[in-house]
């Protein structure tokens, strides 16, 4: 996994810089949720929006003390569009309240632990948006079987690099590890770093009319003691009637464990700006074993409000800068000759002044 990781950043470091990007702003709310992985699109300009989840926390460790934990967690995850339509900054939380349970020689004993599992900040940007050319993607009036077949450009990917960083919390659940306290027992004790980096790689392929397949590919605690690779693989599909369905898997790997995540779920858009979701996600591997259960709700304010349709002509927006650019221009120009034609009228009211108390003076 790691040449990938590599691979992929170098790739995408070049297109970085050759690429013009057009990003796409669309009329109903965009939101990650709820799933693990990130799209490649981002909320839009002058937008702000709000996903939170509350779910059912449980995982088994037979191996380790015969320990288990039952628990609520929530989510937050706050996105906000700046600055360029490309630009989104990104914030989350994820607190864990449960209570730990393991047994040995001694007996039974229970903690209880109530704090944040992860918490950090970071800027995507879209890299390369393969819907910048409409006139591509036009539909085809004259044949069914054309609109519907999987065409080649459809598998091109938009692109987009998630970078932030990672702070650590209280202690409590160090690499968002869940059996740290047990852990100590047998290791030695786990240190997380203050700060330390993150980075994404996202692809977003829209293979079919409601079909959209997303991976991220990334490392999370970069200069840290334990760095964690993951891989997401995400496939969506949403319906006219407002419901959205997914299934994901989520790999992990880490000096500290290495597990495979599997998930399902459903959304429903309520209105343009507001998501009902609920899903179900449960780990592979028993050494622990892992699930959780949730439902959530995604809420955006909307302040775009600078361009209607979807998707987005590349001629379109780009003639459109240039007509804001001319209004802008025209604008300063007859502030100027108003400014001359102002100062020109009280140049010759002090002229006409003077010339009346000569008169007088007469």
């Amino acid at each position: 996994m790691r040449w990938i990781l590599s691979y992929s950043f170098s790739v995408i470091l070049v297109v970085f810089m050759l690429i013009d990007v057009n990003a796409q702003y669309t009329d109903v709310i965009n939101s990650n949720r709820p799933s693990q992985s990130m799209g490649a699109f981002s909320v839009g300009k002058n937008v702000y929006q709000l996903e939170q989840g509350i779910s059912i926390r449980q995982g088994s460790f037979p191996a380790l003390y015969d320990a288990s934990y039952t628990g609520l967690g929530t989510k937050t995850e706050l996105r906000i569009g700046v600055f360029r339509e490309q630009l989104e900054l990104i914030g989350a939380v994820d607190y864990q309240m449960d209570a730990l349970s393991y047994s040995n020689t001694l007996g039974t004993f229970k903690i209880d632990r109530n704090a944040p599992r992860d918490l950090s900040a970071g800027i995507k940007y879209l890299v390369f948006d393969p819907f910048r050319r409409v006139d591509k993607y036009k539909v085809n009036v004259y044949s069914w079987h054309a609109n519907r077949r999987l065409r080649w450009r459809d598998l091109v990917p938009a692109v987009s690099v998630y970078g932030g960083a990672q702070f650590s919390t209280t202690g409590v659940f160090p690499y968002q590890e869940n059996f740290y306290q047990l852990y100590q027992f047998n290791y030695k004790p786990i240190t997380e770093p203050t700060v330390s980096g993150q980075a994404t790689l996202i692809l977003q392929q829209h293979l079919r009319p409601g079909l959209v397949l997303v991976h991220n590919i990334g490392m999370r605690y970069i200069s840290a003691e334990i760095t964690q690779q993951k891989l997401i693989g995400t496939l969506t599909y949403s319906t006219r009637s407002n419901w959205s369905y997914f299934i994901e898997y989520r790999i992990d790997e880490s000096p500290l464990y290495n597990d495979t995540t599997l998930a399902s779920g459903l959304a429903y858009l309520v209105s343009s700006n507001l998501q009902l979701d609920a899903f179900l996600q449960r780990s592979l591997k028993e050494t622990p074993q892992l699930m959780t259960a949730g439902i959530g709700v995604s809420f955006r304010i909307d302040r775009h409000n600078d361009f209607v349709g979807q998707p987005q002509s590349y001629d379109e927006s780009r003639k459109s800068r240039q007509n804001r650019k001319a209004v802008n221009r025209q604008s300063k120009l007859n502030k100027k000759s108003e400014k001359r034609s102002n100062k020109g009228l009280r140049k010759l009211e002090k002229e006409q002044k003077r010339i009346e108390r000569k008169l007088r003076k007469l």
